[in-house]
């Protein structure tokens, strides 16, 4: 959580440095450049959970530990 937030607050620091040096550009040309980057962001974020998610649950699955196979019920 920590990190979204740095995150965050780096891409709004960003946003406005760039948009105090944006030039000629106009204002709602910017906002859209700068809402595709956003977007593509996310998305990118997203996806990494996601792959991430799917390695250590699939690929990489937890080995059963001494503390799982103590508590595991005995179905009779």
């Amino acid at each position: 959580m920590v990190i979204g937030i740095g995150g965050l607050l780096a891409a709004c620091g960003y946003g406005a440095y760039s948009y105090k040096r944006r030039g000629a550009m106009s204002t709602s040309v910017f906002l859209m450049q700068f809402r595709v980057i956003a977007q593509g962001t996310a998305v990118g974020a997203l996806t990494a959970g996601m792959l991430y998610h799917i390695y250590t649950n699939y690929i990489n699955k937890p080995k059963n530990s001494a503390i799982s196979a103590i508590t595991k019920t005995n179905d009779h």
